[in-house]
């Protein structure tokens, strides 16, 4: 596993979460701008697609860590368990700030709501140009009936622009809910994948316990054995000492037998 790869991909998700979150703070403020909006669409995109990549990335090095000795294979999964838990850290700051920016995106959308109601009775209240002033005994000036037409059009305009930011807000909004959902899948997979993770090294370390109990046991069965080889040449020695002393008092006494006969 090499550490530098997975390490500065998910480095490069926080930092562009960090960069993304001073761009979420400004919205629904006098500072939000297009060009604020557009940075922050840039950067939400960049982080989607990395995120979506890295978690491509864990699940074909997860097969990878599990070669080797048990002794290795536990460093590898140690590793690979701590990159997973950065970036489990970084999914959940990056949720927090989709979160936000959803919020302050229907906000928006229920002002601009609210403003188009506005526009609408604005509309419906201005006098008709043509027959507005017929009731009245003299003419309508020209003058008058020019700045009440374009009144009407400055609403009209309004009413659009509104409408249509209101249909991008919309689709936005959908955007960032459809996101939101890939998002938590991958960090449900990510959470699965880090428990799954620590049961493995919890299974390696087990593992490396036994076959060490299994050596330690082995050594104590050979020490065993040993003193039991020990204590039987032993036992062996003493045997064959008994009947050389044995042999050579019964061969004085036969001796001394047959020479009292002679």
């Amino acid at each position: 596993i090499k550490q530098s790869t997975g390490g500065s991909a998910v480095f490069k998700i926080g930092s562009n979460v960090t960069a993304m979150e001073k761009l979420v703070m400004q919205l629904g403020t006098p500072n939000e701008t297009p060009n604020v909006k557009k940075q922050l669409d840039t950067k939400r995109s960049e982080v989607q697609k990395s995120i979506e990549s890295t978690n491509e990335m864990f699940k074909q090095v997860t097969d990878l860590a599990k070669t080797g000795t048990p002794q290795e294979q536990k460093s590898k999964k140690i590793q690979l368990e701590r990159l997973k838990q950065q970036f489990s850290d970084a999914l959940q700051k990056f949720k927090k700030y989709q979160l936000l920016e959803t919020d302050k995106e229907k906000a928006a959308l229920s002002r601009m709501r609210s403003r188009t109601a506005s526009l609408r009775n604005e509309i419906s209240r201005q006098p008709n140009i043509d027959t507005g002033y017929a009731d009245n005994d003299s003419l309508v000036d020209d003058e008058v009936r020019q700045q009440n037409l374009a009144q009407l059009q400055e609403f009209e305009d309004d009413l659009e622009t509104t409408t249509a930011l209101i249909n991008e807000r919309e689709e936005a909004i959908k955007k960032l809910e459809t996101d939101m959902v890939t998002v938590n899948e991958i960090f449900r997979e990510i959470g699965s994948m880090v428990h799954e993770q620590g049961d493995m090294i919890d299974n390696i370390e087990h593992n490396v316990e036994v076959a060490r109990d299994r050596v330690e046991d082995g050594v104590v069965q050979v020490q065993k054995a040993a003193e039991y080889q020990n204590k039987y040449r032993k036992k062996v020695l003493i045997f064959l000492a008994i009947m050389v002393v044995f042999g050579i008092i019964l061969g004085i006494i036969i001796w001394l037998t047959t020479r009292k006969k002679n």
